[in-house]
């Protein structure tokens, strides 16, 4: 009755162990599943919202506030992704977190372009409307041009700034997108026509705010 007693014991632990190994190895397959699952629609995504991102026009009337929604769920996402546990494919886990880093910071930085672009055309329409009124001129006048002389050449300084930022973190771009790659061949981003015509855009800009700030600098102001 003791033997009998103990085989069975024996037999019961046995079949917990091995009930424990096959959960335990279900659950794994399960959290591997699901890194790699959010790791891959992240990329998605996040390649889906920088594309409709670079189509917008600057001057489009919610254009800043389509960004700003662009700029928000990429947080979103780099909460969730966090969750998973990035150990059971470290490789995508790094590549997927990597990548939605470069393109939440691409997207904040183009919002901060597309803002500071809309105050420095705010500012030179200010200053250009007020130096067309120079007829009257006086002490007043003269201050007030000086004022916005100084707000345009800061808000224009600005928009050069932010958009030459921009225009380097699309230049960078690829070299995540090389990463991305490397873990998930398969990933859908950016077509390279589409990320260098971008840049080349933003890089024209920012010659262009260049110029239009050394303009701004060397108006001479009527005494």
């Amino acid at each position: 009755m003791q033997a009998a007693s103990r085989n069975k014991l024996i037999i019961g632990t046995i079949a917990a162990l091995v009930l424990a190994v096959v959960l335990g190895w279900l659950w794994g397959a399960k959290k591997t599943r699901d890194l790699e699952s959010s790791a891959r629609e992240s990329i998605v995504v996040a390649t889906s919202r920088l594309q409709e991102a670079l189509a917008l026009s600057p001057d489009a009337p919610d254009a800043l506030a389509k960004l700003e929604e662009h700029v928000k769920a990429m947080g979103q996402h780099l909460e969730v992704l966090r969750r998973e546990d990035g150990a059971r494919n470290r490789p995508l886990a790094e590549a997927a977190e990597l990548y939605l880093i470069d393109a939440q910071a691409m997207l904040r930085n183009q919002t901060n372009a597309t803002r500071a672009r809309g105050a420095a055309l705010a500012s030179r329409r200010a200053l250009a409307a007020h130096m067309g009124h120079a007829a009257g001129r006086g002490e007043v006048w003269i201050q007030q041009a000086l004022a916005l002389k100084a707000r345009a050449e800061r808000d224009n300084y600005d928009y050069r700034t932010s958009i030459g930022v921009y225009a380097e973190l699309l230049r960078v771009h690829r070299d995540t997108q090389d990463k991305v790659r490397a873990a998930f061949p398969a990933a859908r981003l950016l077509e390279d026509g589409v990320r260098d015509a971008a840049f080349q855009r933003a890089k024209d800009a920012e010659q262009q705010a260049a110029a239009e700030l050394e303009r701004i600098r060397q108006m001479a102001i009527p005494r």
